[in-house]
């Protein structure tokens, strides 16, 4: 028996709003990332420090998966180039100097795409 869902869609898709959402938390992802190893290696915590680990802690994994999952290895590698491995967008430029910044920022609004549905679908957004 076939699976019918009132979108009419498999996977839902990431609207206006959620793409905003993920460029905040990408813009966010390296300081956030900092401060989740920062407090994993803590031994005691207050109360605040557990709530933001345990608040994103998650968060920061979901979205190094989401990046991790894109298709398209090209936009994938420069998505993980920019916020996983967290050079900025100079060093991606000289990097992917075949593009020009236009068609970089392109490749990364794709990305930011596929990142956006990849969360709304784990419920993050």
């Amino acid at each position: 028996m076939a699976m019918v869902w009132e979108q009419g869609e498999l996977f839902p898709r990431a609207n206006k709003g959620d793409i905003q959402v993920t460029k905040m938390l990408l813009r966010k992802q390296p300081d956030m990332v900092k401060i989740v190893q920062a407090l994993s290696e803590r031994t005691e915590l207050t109360a605040d420090e557990a709530a933001c680990l345990k608040k994103w802690g998650p968060v920061v994994q979901n979205v190094e998966l989401a990046i991790n999952s894109i298709i398209d290895r090209e936009i994938r590698e420069i998505m993980q180039y920019r916020f996983i491995l967290r050079h900025p967008r100079k060093a991606a430029v000289i990097k992917w100097s075949s593009f020009t910044g236009r068609s970089l920022d392109r490749k990364i609004d794709e990305g930011t795409e596929a990142v956006a549905g990849t969360l709304k679908l784990l419920g993050i957004i």
